[in-house]
């Protein structure tokens, strides 16, 4: 069954894969992004005329780095923004975008969606608190996907995955902060999955997902696999960064069984496809 979709901040990374996949599956999908027309902070911009199935938020910026470049941006679209969407929307499936961010750091090897929540920086403050507001604003239909690591085709170039595969490919230093970083590095296909399974599933509704590989390595062996593979490179490990949590792995149990979620590309497996681009 086809359904109409709208993708709010879909002009991102996630937001374009994901309107890709939609739009290969026989979906009518609309955008709003600042990027390209509409900024969801006037609410007075919005066009809720139409009956969307499901609505996306995705908007909000990329990770820690980018929301303390822009801390007033980041606030005011992760609040009064999502807000705006939320009355402009009542009665649609609502999916919140999220990260794992929320846990701040983890005191378990794998995080579940039951453990406590509790966010170190302003990112994950942020995405907590929208999660709060989704839940007290939209409680007949929603879900929280909270995802992780997330890298693939077009992905930020200051991200870590696409800029340690440019650093090797120039033969400049790959910087690891931190011999015990830990990362569950998600490629882009596998997360789509999961938000397409959300739509597809009423399993999903008023329910919070991890959605990720489900298996964490060590940022210094995916450095060292990317030299070893580009051929080029260095690499350097220095003290980790206080600003960023610890983390591992997503425990992703709720969403197989809920959804039939089976992520299938490792970070092996994912970094030789973006070399193979």
């Amino acid at each position: 069954m086809t359904k109409r979709v709208l993708l709010i901040g879909g002009a991102g990374f996630i937001g374009r894969h994901l309107e890709d996949r939609l739009n290969l599956n026989g979906h009518t999908v609309d955008i709003i992004d600042k990027k390209v027309n509409v900024n969801i902070n006037d609410k007075f911009t919005f066009d809720n005329t139409i009956e969307y199935d499901i609505v996306y938020f995705l908007a909000a910026e990329a990770n820690l780095k980018a929301v303390k470049l822009n801390p007033l941006d980041a606030i005011k679209t992760m609040t009064v923004g999502l807000t705006n969407c939320l009355e402009a929307f009542p009665d649609t499936h609502f999916v919140y975008v999220s990260s794992s961010m929320v846990y701040g750091d983890w005191d378990s090897y794998d995080m579940s969606e039951t453990d406590k929540c509790g966010p170190v920086d302003l990112y994950g403050q942020l995405k907590l608190a929208g999660e709060g507001i989704v839940k007290e604003l939209h409680k007949q239909k929603y879900t929280i996907v909270r995802p992780t690591a997330v890298y693939g085709p077009n992905d930020d170039q200051s991200r870590v995955m696409p800029l340690f595969i440019e650093l090797a490919k120039n033969n400049e230093t790959l910087t690891v902060n931190g011999h015990s970083t830990m990362l569950d590095f998600t490629y882009i296909d596998d997360l789509i999955d999961g938000l397409i399974l959300v739509m597809e599933n009423k399993n999903s509704h008023n329910t919070t997902f991890n959605i990720s590989y489900g298996d964490s390595v060590a940022l210094e062996s995916v450095a060292k696999y990317i030299i070893k593979t580009v051929g080029k490179g260095k690499l350097q490990v220095t003290t980790k960064d206080l600003e960023y949590p610890d983390r591992g792995t997503l425990n992703i149990s709720r969403a197989k069984e809920l959804l039939g979620y089976n992520p299938k590309l490792s970070y092996i497996e994912g970094i030789n496809k973006l070399l193979e681009e």
